[in-house]
């Protein structure tokens, strides 16, 4: 999902990073800038998601009385693997910023 929000956010906003191209910014630059976002768009997944999955293991144990609980190592695992997934569409999505070329968008 951040994959697709990013690639979007990329397409709407191509005339501004183009702007920032021309103006003699660097894909690295713009790089870490998608990273950025990427790791912002983590931390709103994940914290609704982690709350939301916490509360679920709660309901499940009451309504079950299964010894299941919310491990810290599982949510860290979690967490790894979400900065990790949004990073990789950070950079994919990079690719279309690549082949933009600040002349042809305008």
């Amino acid at each position: 999902m951040a994959g697709h929000i990013l690639y979007s956010d990329v397409s709407d906003h191509l005339p501004e990073y183009a702007t920032l191209k021309a103006m003699g910014y660097t894909d690295n630059y713009l790089l870490r800038v998608l990273i950025q976002e990427a790791l912002l768009l983590a931390i709103l997944g994940f914290l609704p998601g982690f709350i939301l999955s916490f509360g679920l293991y709660q309901v499940t144990y009451a309504a079950t009385m299964l010894p299941i609980f919310m491990k810290m190592e599982r949510a860290i695992q979690v967490w790894i693997l979400t900065v990790i997934m949004c990073s990789v569409s950070g950079a994919i999505a990079m690719r279309k910023l690549r082949t933009a070329d600040p002349a042809d968008v305008f």
